[in-house]
């Protein structure tokens, strides 16, 4: 009966020891096939020495497996309660309760050993100890971390078990307090996803997540390495922390006026300058600017590539933000292309959204998700569901500016020709009027012409008659100094020698000839004489 028990415990030490080392079930009696256990079951060797001479057992298997055979060969249940019992360590369900230093101290005889202890032998011996100090299992709180870049290996191992790190973190200060190596097994790992989905539809297992597990201490006495295992969760604990983390940010930002800050700011009416905040390459990349093309204006795009999930989400984002408000940009998107809830946890970061609220330029969020609100929408100032409904908005306000523009051009076109026809009709009636005082002046003129062509008739007349009267009088003024009308009055005219007219005494000299004219005949003489008056 003892034989058969140690039979089986070597059996579920070689299944557990396969899982270790990644070997698959069918492939498990690589460790030590069942009739190499089934023979050192049945010699009970308590060295490595009477272990060597078992059948089936190598020097290189020995040298491998040796000391835990040893171990779990020197360590039945019955000697591990006594030996528990002696170390004075009790537990329950979650706490190991250690007692005072004397009852932890063994006496000293129980302790001492002839010859001193291998590493091999001290790691199975604490192995064995941990084992039945954790028999029941332990709840423990915490956050998970390497988680995300493990599990995309699991489908290539044989029981797709994932490994990762179970972190505490101050929940102040952000610092990691304390750290432990964990793994979960494939099928515990179904198991769980479904439980954490049944109560929050989108919510996975994810880096960053914080879950209350029950583990089972693990040791690996080739590596002295102690890992937990998780075989199971309670996921109220875990959709509560986020809901209470969630609730104390969103309480923090309105406390400091965060929370509309960005809303206050206005979006530029033609918002061709956009910043791009999310994964090269990704979908939700290709989808946004493939629906800024479409358009067909001349958009220019400010890239920043940023992780969009994963515990680098919140550092990378900030930093974008910071990057792009120092480029002429309208506007900010942060767009992905969906996600579980899991995948979102990132944009529920304080630092992302102290970021959004405190950018100099608006923030559209396109998230990608249907349902849920993240912080990050809350503090934007404006949230759209995907990245192609975030480009359709900038396209949207682009495309208003222009039809506002064209409804304006129409509006100016039809004052113009409003304008034109009045002015058309004002010229028409000007028309009118310039024809009817051009008919009345030509009338007008025509009349005034007419008094005055009898003015200038009448004075031509007058003119004339003036004329012939003023003709008349110089005619007789005229043949009244006459020289030849003078002379019928009995005077004569004298003409010196040379042929003029003597005027004075003092034009002829004594002895000098003269003519005189009279009336009827010239005398011809000569001057004897003169006297002057």
């Amino acid at each position: 009966m003892q034989t058969h028990k140690t039979y089986n415990r070597l059996i579920n030490w070689r299944d557990e020891q396969a899982k270790r080392e990644d070997i698959s079930d069918d492939k498990r009696y690589f460790v030590l096939p069942n009739s190499t256990l089934k023979n050192i079951a049945d010699a009970n060797p308590q060295t490595l020495s009477e272990l060597s001479k078992v059948k089936g057992i190598g020097e290189k298997k020995l040298k491998q497996y040796g000391a835990q055979i040893i171990n779990l060969m020197q360590n039945s249940p019955q000697d591990n309660i006594k030996k528990s019992q002696v170390f004075g360590t009790l537990f329950d369900d979650n706490l190991l309760l250690s007692q005072n230093k004397e009852q932890l101290e063994p006496p000293a005889r129980s302790l001492r050993s002839p010859t001193p202890l291998t590493i091999s032998q001290l790691n199975g011996q604490i192995k064995q100890l941990l084992n039945n100090s954790f028999r029941e299992g332990v709840w423990v709180c915490g956050e998970i971390y390497r988680y995300d870049l493990d599990v995309i290996k699991a489908d290539t191992r044989p029981y797709r078990q994932v490994y990762f790190e179970l972190v505490e973190q101050d929940t102040k200060t952000k610092e990691r307090k304390a750290t432990i190596s964990a793994m979960i097994w494939g099928e515990d790992r179904k198991i769980i996803e479904a439980k954490i989905y049944s109560v929050s539809a989108g919510l996975h297992l994810k880096d960053g997540l914080q879950i209350k597990a029950k583990c089972f201490v693990d040791f690996y006495p080739p590596q002295g390495k102690i890992q937990i295992r998780v075989t199971d969760i309670e996921p109220e604990y875990t959709v509560g922390k986020m809901a209470l983390e969630r609730k104390l940010i969103l309480e923090k930002l309105r406390k400091t006026g965060l929370i509309d800050k960005n809303k206050k700011l206005e979006i530029p009416l033609v918002p061709l300058n956009v910043g791009l905040i999310t994964s090269a390459g990704s979908a939700a990349y290709n989808d946004f600017i493939d629906e800024l093309k479409k358009s067909g204006y001349s958009f220019k795009v400010f890239l920043c590539d940023a992780r969009m999930q994963g515990n680098e989400l919140e550092s990378e984002v900030r930093n974008a933000i910071f990057t792009l408000n120092k480029y002429p940009v309208d506007v900010i998107s942060l767009v992905r292309g969906g996600g579980s809830a899991s995948d979102l946890m990132g944009f529920d970061k304080e630092g992302v959204a102290v970021a959004i609220a405190n950018s100099k330029n608006p923030v559209l969020t396109g998230i990608g998700h249907q349902i849920d609100r993240t912080i990050a929408d809350e503090v934007s100032n404006q949230s759209f569901k995907t990245p192609t409904a975030t480009a359709q908005f900038i396209v949207e306000k682009v495309r208003g500016f222009e039809l506002d523009n064209e409804e304006l051009f129409v509006d100016i076109l039809k004052v113009q020709k409003q304008i034109l026809s009045d002015e058309k009709e004002r010229l028409k009636n000007i028309t009118v009027e310039v024809k009817s005082a051009t008919i009345m002046f030509v009338k007008q003129l025509e009349n005034n012409i007419s008094q005055t062509a009898e003015k200038i008739k009448w004075n031509l007349k007058k003119f004339f008659e003036d004329g012939e009267r003023l003709l008349d009088e110089l005619e007789r003024l005229n043949n009244s100094k006459n020289p030849a009308n003078i002379l019928k009055l009995g005077f004569g005219l004298v003409y010196g020698s040379e042929g003029k007219i003597v005027k004075s005494v003092e034009n002829v000299a004594v002895g000098s000839d003269v003519k005189i004219e009279l009336r009827d005949g010239k005398l011809g003489g000569k001057i004897i004489a003169k006297e002057k008056n």
